[in-house]
C-alpha cells in the first residue's frame, strides 16, 4: 500500500517577542517603515464592518454620534444666508422709516385740518380747504416715494384736475381719491407701527435675549411683544439663534404686505384700470376700422379714377388701331404707341397701390431704402434720415413706413411746402418718426382721413402722436412708438 505524505510547509517568518527581529528565511528583508505619528493602527483583515452604514453603504459624513454634519452645515448656511444679503435689511429700514415718518405727517394734517375747519365759521378756513387736500396729496406721494425707494413701485391713483378757483373746491370735496389719501395718512399713524412691530419681531427676540429689552423702548411702552426669558437659559440662546435667520425673511414678508395695503389705499384700482384699458382698446378698434374703411375707399377710388380709366382708354386705342390698320398703318402705329404708354402708366399706378398695401422694398432692403423710395419721385426736395443702428422688426418697420408714407402724402397734397424732411430715430425703448415741412400749416387733426389713419396706426401699437401746425406753418408731426409689441422685443 502506497502512502502519500504532504510536503512540509514552507518556513514562515517569525518575530521574536523580545528582540523585535525576524527569524527564518525572510529575516534578510528590510524592516517596515515606522508609522506616521498620530495615525491609527492598521486594522487587521476581517469582515467589513457595517457600523455607520445605510443600506450597506458607508456614510462618510456621519460622525461617531450618527449625525450627518454636512447636511447640518448646508441647512445652517441656507438659513443664515439672507442675513448677509441687503434685501431683508432694506425691508426693515422701509418699515422703520415709514413708522417714524407717520406721526409727523398725521400731526401736520391734523393741525391744518383743525385750523381749516375750526375757522370755517368766519369763512377764513374755507380758503384753506384746497391747500389742505393738496398737502395731504403730497404726504401720500411722499409715502409712495418711500416705498418706491425700497423696491415697491406703486402707481398712484389719478386725482381729478382742479380746474378754476371756484371749481377747485367742489373737485377736492367730491373726489374720492383725495379722501382715500386723507384716510391713509390718518390710518398710517397706527398701521405703520403695527407693521414695524411684526416686521422687527425676530430682531426684538434677539435683542431681548441679549440685552433684556426691545429694540425701541419708550415711557410706558415697548415696540413688539416682550418675551420673558432667562438670558442664561440654553433655550433662550437657541431661540435667539433661530430668530437671527428669521429677521430678513419676516421683514421682507411684512414689507410686501405693507406695500399691498398702501397699493389698496393709494395705488391704481385694477378694475378701473382694466375698464379704462377696455375703453381705450374699443376706441382704438373703431379708429382702426374707420381707417381701414377709408383706405379701402381710397384704393377703390384710385383704381376707378386711375387704372380703370387708363385701361378703358387702352382698349379704345387698340380698337381704333385695329380699324386703321389696313387703311392707315401710320395712324394705327401711333395708336399702338399711345396704348403702350398708357400701359406703362397703369403699371406705375399699380405699383404705387401695391406699395401702399405691402412694400416689398421694406422687406428686401430695410426702412431707410423704403423711405427713400417714397420721396424719390416727390416734386419737392425731401430729406430722409434714419439712425444707422436702428433695428426694427417687420411689424414696427411696416408701421413706421405707413405713417411716414401717409404724412408725406399729406404734405405733397395739402401743405404747399417747398421742402420737407423725415427723421426716424431711436429714443430709449421707443422709435420716433418726425415729419417736418415749411408749408402753410393749419392742420386740423379732427378732420381729414389722412391724419385719422395715422392716429389709428399709432394708437394700435400704444404709441403717441403730437402735431404742431400753426397757421402759416411750419408743420411738424411727431409719432413715437414702443419698440416692444405684445411682449416681443423689437
Amino acid at each position: 500500500m502506497t502512502r502519500f505524505e504532504s510536503p512540509s510547509p514552507a518556513p514562515v517568518a517569525m518575530q521574536s517577542a523580545g528582540a523585535g527581529r525576524e527569524t527564518g528565511p525572510m529575516s534578510e528583508l528590510p524592516p517596515p517603515a515606522p508609522p506616521v505619528p498620530g495615525a491609527s493602527a492598521p486594522t487587521p483583515p476581517g469582515p467589513p464592518s457595517t457600523a455607520g452604514c445605510t443600506n450597506g453603504r458607508a456614510d462618510d459624513t456621519a460622525g461617531d454620534d450618527g449625525i450627518d454634519w454636512t447636511n447640518v452645515r448646508e441647512l445652517a448656511e441656507r438659513w443664515y444666508r439672507p442675513v448677509i444679503e441687503p434685501d431683508g435689511w432694506r425691508a426693515l429700514a422701509y418699515l422703520l422709516l415709514s413708522a417714524l415718518l407717520s406721526p409727523f405727517l398725521f400731526g401736520a394734517m391734523a393741525a391744518v385740518a383743525a385750523i381749516t375747519f375750526g375757522l370755517s365759521f368766519i369763512l377764513v378756513g374755507l380758503l384753506l380747504i384746497v391747500p389742505f387736500f393738496l398737502m395731504v396729496e403730497q404726504f401720500a406721494r411722499l409715502e409712495l416715494a418711500l416705498a418706491r425707494r425700497f423696491g415697491h413701485d406703486i402707481e398712484p391713483r389719478p386725482t381729478r384736475p382742479l380746474g378754476g378757483v371756484a371749481r377747485a373746491y367742489v373737485t377736492v370735496l367730491t373726489d374720492p381719491v383725495r379722501w382715500r389719501q386723507v384716510g391713509f395718512v390718518a390710518a398710517n399713524v397706527v398701521m405703520a407701527w403695527i407693521f414695524f412691530a411684526f416686521g422687527s419681531f425676530p430682531l426684538q427676540v434677539v435683542a431681548q435675549v441679549l440685552f433684556g429689552d426691545g429694540v425701541i423702548d419708550g415711557p410706558g411702552f415697548s415696540v413688539g411683544p416682550r418675551i420673558e426669558v432667562d438670558s442664561f437659559s440654553p433655550v433662550a440662546w437657541v431661540l435667539a439663534a433661530l430668530a437671527v435667520g428669521a429677521i430678513p425673511r419676516v421683514a421682507i414678508w411684512v414689507a410686501d404686505v405693507r406695500a399691498r395695503v398702501d397699493r389698496w389705499f393709494l395705488g391704481t384700482d385694477r378694475l378701473a384700470e382694466a375698464e379704462q384699458r377696455v375703453s381705450v382698446l374699443s376706441t382704438q378698434r373703431r379708429e382702426i376700422l374707420d381707417a381701414v374703411a377709408s383706405e379701402r375707399r381710397r384704393i377703390e377710388r384710385n383704381l376707378h379714377d386711375g387704372v380703370q380709366q387708363q385701361l378703358v382708354a387702352i382698349g379704345l386705342d387698340l380698337g381704333m388701331a385695329e380699324q386703321q390698320l389696313a387703311r392707315d398703318p401710320d395712324r394705327a402705329r401711333e395708336l399702338i404707341v399711345s396704348a403702350r404708354g398708357k400701359v406703362q402708366g397703369s403699371i406705375g399706378e399699380l405699383r404705387q397701390l401695391g406699395r401702399g398695401l405691402h412694400p416689398a422694398i421694406l422687406q428686401d432692403r430695410g426702412i431707410d431704402a423704403a423711405l427713400s423710395a417714397i420721396v424719390s419721385g416727390a416734386p419737392i426736395p425731401i430729406s430722409v434720415h434714419v439712425d444707422p443702428d436702428l433695428d426694427l422688426s417687420t411689424d414696427v418697420a411696416e408701421t413706421v413706413y405707413f405713417i411716414a408714407n401717409e404724412l408725406i402724402a399729406n404734405v405733397l397734397k395739402h401743405a404747399r411746402a417747398r421742402v420737407a424732411s423725415i427723421h426716424v430715430t431711436k429714443v430709449a425703448a421707443n422709435v420716433r418718426i418726425t415729419v417736418h415741412d415749411d408749408g402753410v400749416g393749419g392742420v386740423d387733426a379732427a378732420r381729414g382721413t389722412g391724419v385719422a389713419g395715422v392716429r389709428a396706426r399709432v394708437h394700435a401699437v400704444d404709441g403717441t402722436l403730437s402735431i404742431s401746425s400753426p397757421a402759416g406753418g411750419p408743420t411738424t408731426f411727431v409719432a413715437e412708438l414702443p419698440r416692444t409689441v405684445e411682449g416681443r422685443d423689437v
